[in-house]
């Protein structure tokens, strides 16, 4: 039997990430209770009965049977169960890009003879790493060390966008360069991307080449969203997202 707190949300994020700390101090103002949970260690039933709403900001292996019973016992999820399974998996997720119109660059089961990030096929297993060993072989846009991050997030009324660019992990830490204005080409077919998907959030990444042509490298469901001014967006989407005896008047804070 559910015994949900109609004012509790959680969310399976680190309790320490600076974009949901903040996000979840302005549900907090609005009257909510805000629990992190944190995505390496299992959720159990109780925990999904006690919530109004669960994030699924950041999800492992571990935590998908937990995230299934809050389906089937009613406990809404943020964003949608059977995108976040699917899109666990690399290949799939760079098929759903190539599937809204991205170019995607070429892979490899076998390391091929041009250069290469090697990725494992699975997010939680790993970073992917220039010229190394992995489930499968992406070929390298030749190109400045520059990833350019493309966050997109439904706020119960339109589909946000942002967009900046940062130095590429394949070559050190990532560091934050600058925001920029996102394509209205890249943008159309991210929306279509979160759509398709019915997802509330959800980043991709590019790379730009030498004919200034943007190639789609991976999707993510954990977005961090990081320096890009959503955290209003997200917060919208959030109280959305609650069950409607919940809601009142979701942009009146």
């Amino acid at each position: 039997m559910k015994t949900a707190d109609v004012e509790q949300i959680g969310i399976l994020c680190a309790d320490d990430q600076p974009v949901f700390t903040a996000v979840a101090s302005r549900l907090r103002d609005a009257g909510h209770t805000v629990r992190f949970f944190d995505p390496r260690s299992e959720l159990s039933p109780t925990h999904i009965d006690d919530l109004a709403l669960l994030v699924n900001k950041q999800v492992f292996p571990l935590n998908l049977p937990a995230l299934r019973y809050a389906r089937r016992t009613g406990t809404p999820l943020w964003n949608n169960l059977v995108a976040t399974i699917a899109l666990s998996s690399r290949l799939i997720g760079l098929q759903a890009l190539e599937t809204v119109g991205f170019r995607t660059p070429r892979i490899t089961f076998e390391k091929p003879e041009f250069e290469y990030v090697a990725k494992p096929c699975y997010i939680w297993h790993g970073d992917p790493e220039l010229n190394g060993e992995g489930g499968f072989y992406q070929e390298r846009i030749h190109t400045e060390p520059i990833d350019y991050k493309y966050y997109a997030v439904n706020d119960g009324t339109r589909v946000q966008t942002a967009a900046k660019r940062v130095t590429s992990k394949l070559h050190g830490p990532k560091r934050f360069l600058n925001q920029i204005r996102p394509r209205p080409t890249l943008t159309r077919r991210l929306r279509r991307l979160v759509t398709r998907l019915n997802l509330r959030g959800v980043g991709v990444d590019f790379v730009k080449d030498n004919e200034n042509r943007f190639w789609a490298v991976d999707v993510n469901l954990a977005a961090g969203y990081r320096d890009s001014g959503l955290e209003p967006a997200l917060y919208k989407s959030i109280r959305t997202n609650l069950p409607t005896s919940t809601m009142g008047d979701i942009f009146s804070n």
